[in-house]
């Protein structure tokens, strides 16, 4: 199992060598802000390692395993990255240094539930592509769904993700109530004149308006067993 050293050094040369040239031990040097004779130790034991193929003079390289492991911890970094601007509301700036402290520490089931919360992004907020899942795509890839605020009265269903790419207030508040992915969610009334749904989520009755439930996907596979229509005789929608 890396290290969070090792997963340090593995997404720098990562960086480095996207452009397909070896990354030199002064270049990694001076972005993780060490010395030369430093980083040429560990350089030295991660291609003892199997992380890296390192030639003196020449630089270094991923192998297939560093490779992995870099690919994995640049994901987390920018899911991390993702969640803290359009969920938390944090600035860039701010949101890179804290993805840099928390992806290390963020568990794999964690970065799968965000992912899946926010309907598997492909891109962070500076633009970057966000490395495709290698895993287990089949737990935060996208579902077929609909919006809560779209779903009849009787309709019940599977969260599948929110639409976080606007209004951070409103999906930080839909999170609090539990509006998040894997919840199941009822309509049991909507009232006319778009006026809120009467949901159930959990043991909780919630009186929500529709802006807010147009954030809210739903699963909307008949053949999911997770999803279940029942309307309900005499109601119809509004």
């Amino acid at each position: 199992m890396s290290g969070e050293s090792t997963e340090e050094y593995l997404e720098c040369i990562f960086d480095l060598t996207k452009e397909g040239l070896p990354a030199k031990t002064n270049d990694i040097a001076a972005r993780l802000n060490i010395s030369a004779g430093s980083a040429s130790e560990m350089v030295q034991k991660l291609s003892r390692e199997g992380y890296l193929d390192y030639e003196r003079y020449a630089g270094a390289v991923l192998t297939e395993r560093g490779k992995a492991v870099a690919t994995k911890i640049k994901r987390k970094h920018r899911l991390l990255e993702s969640f803290l601007v359009n969920i938390l509301g944090m600035n860039k700036k701010e949101s890179h240094q804290e993805a840099c402290r928390l992806e290390h520490a963020v568990s794999d089931e964690s970065e799968k539930r965000i992912c899946q919360m926010m309907n598997n992004p492909e891109l962070c907020p500076d633009g970057d592509p966000i490395p495709v899942c290698e895993e287990d795509c089949a737990s935060c890839a996208s579902e077929p769904s609909i919006e809560l605020s779209k779903m009849g009265s009787g309709d019940e269903g599977m969260i599948t993700h929110l639409k976080c790419d606007e209004e951070p207030q409103k999906i930080r508040k839909l999170i609090s109530m539990g509006f998040v992915p894997g919840r199941e969610v009822s309509v049991e009334e909507r009232t006319p004149a778009k006026g809120p749904l009467v949901v159930r989520i959990g043991d909780t009755r919630i009186a929500l308006g529709r802006d807010y439930a147009s954030l809210v996907h739903v699963s909307s596979s008949r053949s999911d067993e997770t999803f279940r229509r029942r309307r309900r005789k005499g109601r119809g929608h509004t």
